[in-house]
């Protein structure tokens, strides 16, 4: 017969225990940690040369500016001087200018008296007689003895046409039917002698006031060549425009 042999072996339990003792090595302080001492240093030691940099730059533009400045008012002392010389200059062509005007305008003003009555002269109706003349100023009265009435208005209208005149004060002023002056020194006696009659007038006119440069051709034609040489010389020079 067979015998088993059965051994029954109690668990064991093997508590292994490993201590492992880190030993750690003192060490300084990192990179890291000294880089804001290390930027305070530079700082400390760039600052006063950046320092000193910029004020000699500072000095050097003060002066530069300054120098600038000097130049910029001697400049400007110059430019007022020539600026008030321009101004002198300025004044006496303006008071020149004036002057030349004045002139101009007394020419422009200018109606020779000559002219005017060659221009009444030459408008006078074969059937009006013009017996005075006078003048006031610019205006001028006419009177006489026209043989009819149409007579008396065909001659108002004639002197209304002439640029010499001016029409809407060409009017006339009285007018009535009269005996002609006739001197009767040598009539025989005891005979009645029968005057015709005529229309007695008075006609006021005014002397035109266009410019004396827009009436050449009438001065001309009137004879006033003497006007009419001194105007177009003003105008060839420029001063008065045609």
């Amino acid at each position: 017969m067979y015998s088993l042999d059965i051994n029954f072996l109690k668990d064991r339990h093997l508590d292994t225990t490993t201590k492992t003792t880190l030993i750690t090595q003192a060490r300084g302080p990192s990179l890291k940690e000294q880089l804001p001492l290390i930027i305070g240093g530079a700082v400390m030691v760039v600052l006063p040369a950046i320092t000193a940099s910029s004020l000699l730059v500072l000095n050097q533009l003060s002066s530069s500016t300054e120098q600038r400045i000097q130049q910029l008012d001697n400049q400007l002392g110059q430019l007022s001087s020539q600026n008030q010389s321009i101004e002198e200059i300025n004044a006496k062509i303006e008071q020149n200018d004036q002057e030349i005007q004045s002139l101009v305008t007394v020419f422009n003003q200018i109606r020779p008296w000559s002219a005017i009555l060659n221009e009444l002269e030459s408008k006078i109706p074969a059937n009006v007689q013009v017996g005075s003349i006078a003048q006031s100023d610019t205006e001028v009265t006419l009177g006489g003895y026209a043989m009819s009435y149409d007579d008396l208005n065909d001659f108002v209208l004639t002197l209304q046409s002439s640029p010499l005149l001016n029409a809407e004060q060409t009017v006339i002023t009285t007018a009535s039917l009269e005996d002609f002056p006739i001197e009767t020194n040598n009539a025989p006696e005891n005979v009645e002698v029968e005057f015709p009659q005529g229309v007695k007038y008075t006609i006021t006119t005014a002397i035109s006031d266009r410019p004396s440069s827009e009436l050449l051709q009438e001065f001309a034609r009137s004879g006033a060549i003497g006007l009419v040489n001194r105007i177009r010389t003003l105008e060839n020079k420029g001063v008065l425009k045609p």
